[in-house]
């Protein structure tokens, strides 16, 4: 039977819904780098500090913050749900501590791929030749298959004997 192709978002999904622990720990990473993403001022004064699949726990700067969010507490779950809908979220929970650290961002995507050369046949005389003849006569009797490999590509740039 073939497989079909699948995605990686839904591979890793797959995954991490074998193990309820991991997957809560997904959400929580994810909700602490893009917390800034919410309406003001709840990023300013508050951070996510726990997630175990449906209460989310938050930690709030102070007293007066945790006030705050106890009469607004409505209008950050909205906030919660329409900017992750896909999190399970039943209650929400204020501590009052010190907030903890953003994570690092994310990897910046990688520079785009340079655009490769080929390798054409060294000129008679030039280092390229020199080396590349080095390498064949260093490499000759090998019976590896790398070594093999390496002396066609080597053959096949050293200048054409005439």
């Amino acid at each position: 039977m073939p497989y079909e192709p699948v995605s990686v978002a839904r591979a890793i999904f797959s995954l991490l819904s074998r193990n309820p622990q991991l997957l809560h720990q997904f959400h929580l990473l994810r909700l602490r780098q893009e917390w800034h993403q919410l309406p003001a001022p709840f990023p300013e004064g508050t951070a996510p500090l726990g997630y175990d699949g449906a209460t989310l726990t938050v930690a709030v700067r102070n007293h007066v913050w945790r006030q705050e969010l106890t009469l607004r507490g409505r209008e950050l779950e909205l906030a919660i749900r329409s900017a992750w809908p896909e999190l399970p979220l039943s209650r929400l929970r204020y501590q009052v501590r010190e907030l903890p650290p953003a994570p690092a961002p994310p990897a910046p995507p990688a520079a785009p791929a340079l655009r490769l050369r080929s390798i054409r046949r060294a000129t008679p005389g030039s280092p390229g030749e020199l080396e590349f003849r080095r390498l064949h006569d260093e490499w000759k009797d090998s019976d590896e298959p790398f070594a093999r490999v390496l002396l066609r590509m080597l053959e096949s740039r050293l200048p054409e004997e005439e």
